[in-house]
């Protein structure tokens, strides 16, 4: 096995919107453990494609990687993957938007994978606002959470609408200000015959060779691929390391409705940087909802309560 001081750690992104990949570049490219940031440059406008060719030039460790016809679709994104061949490397996708890595996340996720490689084909930290994982704060954190939640990595409820990570994400910034982030720690689980949304997930450049072209996804569908059918066909299971968070803003269902509040803007200020200027989507009032204000509006989702036990610090 390959020890702590030749394995590299290398993270890759599918990048990139700008007013995320600010605040992610700070979480990565701080932390000396990070050997390589690989960019897959699947950008969906050429003024996110400008800043990160910027980013790129503000750090030797920046890498960008590029595909033809790659548009800021997800169906491109599994032919990333072949960029993954080093053997002596272990991979750590982030997704853009992961908004939040506890301090030392990358060093101790690294240490943890390699004391657990072989017993599982990837590994993923808890990550804030992935519906799996919502289902262990859930059951098995001392977070109290009154909702309705299923563990489907397309949760009808979590996944779907924005109403749980809207009251999720402001007590879980809490928890960090507050240095409660215990409240939110859960034991290691394998995840077994399940989609995993995979916002934060790693493989071992090692595995991806010895397995060879059975790894990378044959079609459009990148996560179902790596996170159900290849555990399925090669009998090897996921992994959370259910002590170690992260935390990603949004699913394509949620996004317009958080990006109206400031949990961004929150999230930048606990890093303790400036939040960038970015467009606010327009809420838009349909007549009827405007006639009718005492109704819920349709398709908000369930209403959630979220709270950290009381007077019990982490």
């Amino acid at each position: 096995m390959r020890d702590r001081t030749t394995m590299k750690l290398i993270v890759v992104t599918p990048a990139g919107r700008e007013k995320y990949l600010r605040l992610l570049s700070h979480h990565v490219l701080k932390s000396p453990e990070v050997h390589e940031w690989h960019l897959w440059d699947n950008c969906r406008n050429e003024a996110d494609r400008a800043y990160l060719q910027r980013l790129a030039a503000s750090d030797p460790r920046c890498k960008i990687k590029t595909l033809p016809n790659a548009d800021g679709s997800i169906d491109v994104i599994g032919r990333f993957f072949r960029f993954c061949d080093d053997a002596d490397a272990l991979y750590l996708r982030l997704d853009d938007d992961v908004v939040f890595l506890e301090e030392g996340f990358l060093p101790k996720f690294k240490a943890r994978a390699l004391a657990e490689k072989g017993a599982a084909l990837w590994y993923a930290p808890l990550i804030i606002n992935n519906a799996v994982c919502n289902s262990l704060i859930k059951n098995l954190s001392r977070v109290l959470i009154e909702g309705p939640l299923t563990c489907q990595a397309m949760c009808p409820y979590s996944w779907a609408h924005a109403s749980f990570p809207e009251v999720l994400h402001p007590v879980f910034i809490e928890a960090v200000r507050s240095n409660r982030l215990g409240d939110f720690r859960v034991p290691d689980r394998e995840v077994r015959l399940g989609r995993f949304s995979i916002n934060a997930i790693g493989f071992f450049g090692s595995d991806i060779l010895d397995i060879g072209e059975l790894f990378y996804p044959p079609g459009n569908d990148e996560e179902e691929w790596l996170s159900v059918t290849l555990p399925a066909k090669l009998d090897r299971p996921g992994k959370v390391f259910g002590d170690l968070v992260a935390a990603h803003f949004s699913f394509f269902t949620q996004e317009k409705h958080l990006l109206r509040t400031s949990i961004l803007d929150d999230y930048y200020a606990l890093a303790g940087l400036p939040a960038p200027l970015y467009e606010k989507p327009v809420f838009r009032t349909r007549l009827k909802d405007r006639l009718r204000p005492w109704r819920k509006p349709r398709n908000r989702g369930p209403d959630y309560r979220i709270s950290l036990p009381v007077g019990d610090a982490g």
